[in-house]
């Protein structure tokens, strides 16, 4: 296998077309609902990396980002104090929990951040969004992006496999029959260049990662 191969790696997450009935919810096409309100969901994937780790490659992320066209609609109560919610993508070296991600997002950070059992190193890509609504525009349910940051660390990585995540808080004051959340597909974009590293560099790369995937699953 040649050295220095660029490749763009993918993961793909389902739309979310949900309607709550006042006791659940419905259409969550594949997406789990982490909590108890009803208000957390999450949605997991993986790229096979395994050929590559075969071969003793080291891939070096060098482009990160997201595809996600159409519109984010969330509904409530008729007449609510606040409504709208927060997106994270994310891609990891190591597997996570979905609702010890979730739950730590509502207290205000994130993986790899204080108050995180997981590393910065292993974050790949990391985005949080933030929307709500904006009565100026009339269009029923939509919210708007109104903030955007990054997370990730985009450190190469020797693993056999990358863990993929989509998790969403609705942030609303209530839920009612006829509540909704409207997400349009994902496509998960990592670029970079697979290549192989000197013997002692990659050993120890792999003791590294291998540390912080048993002290995730140790926490």
């Amino acid at each position: 296998m040649p050295d220095n191969q660029d490749r763009r790696l993918t993961a793909m997450h389902p739309r979310l077309n949900a309607d709550f009935d006042g006791a659940a919810w419905s259409g969550l096409n594949g997406w789990e609902v982490l909590d108890l309100a009803g208000t957390q969901f999450g949605h997991e994937s993986t790229i096979d990396l395994s050929g590559y780790a075969r071969e003793s490659m080291t891939f070096f992320p060098n482009a990160l980002g997201i595809q996600d066209p159409g519109l984010y609609l969330v509904k409530g109560l008729i007449d609510p104090t606040f409504s709208g919610l927060q997106v994270l993508d994310i891609i990891t070296s190591v597997p996570m929990d979905l609702s010890t991600v979730s739950s730590l997002q509502v207290q205000g950070a994130a993986p790899g951040m204080l108050a995180s059992d997981y590393d910065f190193t292993t974050i790949l890509f990391g985005m949080y969004r933030f929307f709500a609504h904006n009565t100026n525009i009339p269009y029923a349910n939509y919210v708007q992006l109104e903030r955007s940051q990054r997370f990730d660390s985009g450190e190469p990585t020797a693993v056999d496999k990358l863990y993929c995540y989509r998790i969403v808080n609705l942030l609303l004051d209530g839920l009612e029959p006829g509540s909704k959340v409207n997400l349009p597909a994902c496509r998960q974009l990592v670029s970079g260049v697979f290549s192989e590293e000197t013997e002692l560099v990659y050993m120890q790369r792999l003791r590294r990662g291998y540390e912080l995937a048993n002290q995730v699953v140790g926490s």
